[in-house]
């Protein structure tokens, strides 16, 4: 094998001085790697845990084997010694175990932490648990038996993570009996992916994507091998073929979700960047759709610098780079540093801060170089769509509302979509008011997975007990829909911004019935007004949903009004209509397997029948609406 091609920090000067500008990423990447030392983890809101193998002896080196089998929530394990062709995950399965966390555990994104620690203090431990946890991997699932092999997506993955970390304990001339073994099997690694590609279902998404990463990581570290050759020939092809499908053309990833996004944008530059350095770049038709990614992932930022969780949510990552263990999983800042560097963008730059700047690095950029485009910030007030996407972004300079109102995502398949057609996010006075409930999990609880992807945990319309596109209960990762929504405007006018769209999701149970919502912003005292009209024919209750933060109270007084409080400021929602209203406990996910207590304001009526109904909600600061 010839010099590495993968990106790293290039020498320990520039390594040393990245290290003294950001202390408090060094000190917490040290930190990091210390509890990895000891086997300790916190993975997709496992809360802190030991995976300790009940069946395999401590070494006599003292090393402790790790269960890669664990469930850590639910405390179960999975069966791991099962073909990987033959499994059966919800036959198989032990109860209602996770199998994401097992996943996860293997995808061994904590080897980068490790190797930054190892190179910031020279300190031979963290280099040597990366081969110790390589061979333990292998001693515990041999290849294509049981769970770390059932899913390609999770195998190209921690191919991605063996390759990194090997390719700089090479490049820093550390030197093992075990880097031998270590190399086959990331070798083999390579040939599983390839021979079981994710791309033989209906439509490629996120698992196929990250097959190609994974299998170019792993080529570019065996290149010069027929077969690894093999593999770059396909993946480079393969990569610019799947940027056309799986990017719409307003930057924004087919799979209708918001953090699977900002996975999509990071395997997409991750295959950019390795193909620069092999001095091989890909199109610039690729990279001119890479960059609008970015333009997208910025366009709907929230005030906080989060991403608004849209859809799905599993915290899925292609390396973690910076913040180990320290992240907030809904924070993409890290990711801006090394697409700033790519496309010289300043704009960039300012977003990714000091996260973005240990991360360029880490992709072998140079952290403290200026970008070329992208001015002062505009903190003038924007109404912004994404057509494709569906989402709508109305700021003022102290206000943000986003509407989502797009088609069920990966060509009409639905796999991380929610029901969330006109419903919306509202953040001013410093923080969230209106927040969407997330997705909290997947397989490990049925109920609530189809809950939080349901309309009524939504900020919008139900008519009876009708989801607006056709849900399963074992459909877990489909929505079906002929919902066609429609975006009428978005504009910005003196003094207001406004957004209005319709979707016809309830026209399949309920013959001709639209929803139309009208957004309204005022710049003046960021009061927001929304306006329903439900036309066509129904009989039966309506309930127009209102999911707060879990930071935020409510009250609601004799007549109706309902007093919404955040730290020291205040609101008023009220309907001009004098709708029964309630309060309804519920959750809102931040993150996968995450959730905090909030509460649901919900105002309900009753239509009868054929005709035109209209209703105004307004969501004003107190004052001004004790005032009017």
């Amino acid at each position: 094998m010839g010099p590495s091609t993968l990106y790293s920090v290039r020498n320990d000067e520039v390594l040393a001085r990245l290290a003294n500008d950001h202390p408090g990423l060094a000190a917490g990447t040290i930190a990091a790697a210390e509890r990895v030392l000891r086997h300790e983890f916190d993975l997709l809101g496992s809360g802190p845990f030991v995976p300790r193998d009940p069946a395999r002896p401590v070494h006599a080196t003292g090393y402790v084997p790790i269960d890669w089998t664990l469930d850590p929530v639910r405390n179960l394990r999975f069966p791991n010694h099962v073909p990987f062709k033959e499994w059966r995950l919800y036959e198989m399965r032990p109860g209602l175990a996770d199998i994401k966390h097992p996943w996860e555990l293997a995808r061994c994104q904590h080897f980068a932490v490790l190797v930054q620690a190892f190179r910031i203090t020279r300190r031979s431990e963290f280099a040597t648990e990366v081969l110790a946890q390589i061979a333990d991997f292998m001693e515990a699932n041999p290849e294509g038996r049981g769970i770390q092999w059932t899913c390609t997506m999770d195998v190209a993955l921690r191919a991605v993570s063996w390759a990194l970390a090997l390719e700089e304990l090479r490049g820093a001339a550390f030197e093992h009996p075990d880097t031998v073994r270590a190399y086959e099997a990331l070798f083999h690694h390579g040939h599983f992916v390839f021979e079981n590609l994710e791309n033989h279902y209906e439509v490629t998404s996120n698992h196929f994507l990250s097959n190609l990463i994974g299998l170019f990581f792993v080529a570019l570290v065996f290149k010069g091998d027929p077969a690894a050759d093999e593999w770059l020939d396909f993946c480079i092809p393969a990569l610019e073929k799947e940027i056309e499908v799986q990017v719409l053309p307003d930057g924004a990833d087919y799979e209708s979700s918001v953090p699977y996004h900002r996975l999509v944008a990071e395997l997409f530059l991750s295959g950019a960047r390795l193909a620069e350095l092999q001095g091989r770049p890909l199109s610039g038709a690729y990279h001119a759709r890479l960059a609008s990614m970015f333009e997208f992932l910025a366009g709907c930022l929230r005030p906080d610098g989060l991403m608004p969780v849209i859809g799905d949510a599993d915290d899925g990552r292609v390396h973690i780079l910076t913040g180990y263990g320290m992240d907030e999983p809904g924070d993409p800042s890290h990711l801006f540093g090394p697409a700033a560097a790519m496309f010289r963008r300043e704009d960039w730059r300012r977003l990714g801060g000091e996260a973005g700047a240990w991360e360029a690095a880490f992709w072998g950029y140079d952290p403290h170089a200026a970008g070329e485009s992208g001015g002062a910030e505009d903190a003038a007030p924007s109404a912004r769509l994404f057509p494709h996407a569906g989402l709508a972004v109305l700021r003022t300079r102290t206000a943000w509302l986003l509407v989502t109102n797009g088609e069920t995502g990966t060509r009409g398949f639905g796999n991380h979509k929610h029901n969330d057609l006109l419903s919306f996010e509202f953040h001013a006075e410093g923080g969230p008011w209106i927040v969407d409930p997330g997705s909290y999990v997947y397989t490990g609880d049925p109920e609530a997975r189809n809950r939080h992807r349901g309309t009524s945990f939504h900020s919008t319309l139900q008519l009876g007990d009708l989801e607006q596109a056709e849900m399963r209960p074992d459909w877990l990762f489909r929505i079906l829909s002929l919902s066609h929504p429609e975006h009428l405007e978005c504009r910005a006018e003196p003094g207001c911004l406004k957004y209005r769209g319709l979707h016809r999701g309830y026209a399949r149970s309920a013959e001709g019935a639209l929803h139309t919502r009208t957004f309204t912003l005022y710049e003046d005292s960021d009061r927001l007004t929304l306006d329903d009209r439900i036309s066509g024919s129904f009989e039966g209750p309506a309930t127009f949903s209102f999911h707060l933060d879990p930071a935020v109270s409510a009250n609601i007084d004799d007549r109706g009004k309902v007093t919404l409080g955040r730290a020291s400021a205040r609101r008023v929602l009220r309907s001009a209509e004098a709708l029964e209203v309630r309060l309804d406990p519920a959750f809102v996910s931040p993150s996968y397997g995450k959730r905090a207590p909030s509460t649901v304001v919900r105002f309900t009526t009753r239509l009868r029948g054929q005709g035109e109904s209209v209703f105004r909600f307004t969501l004003e600061p107190l004052e001004t609406g004790t005032a009017s």
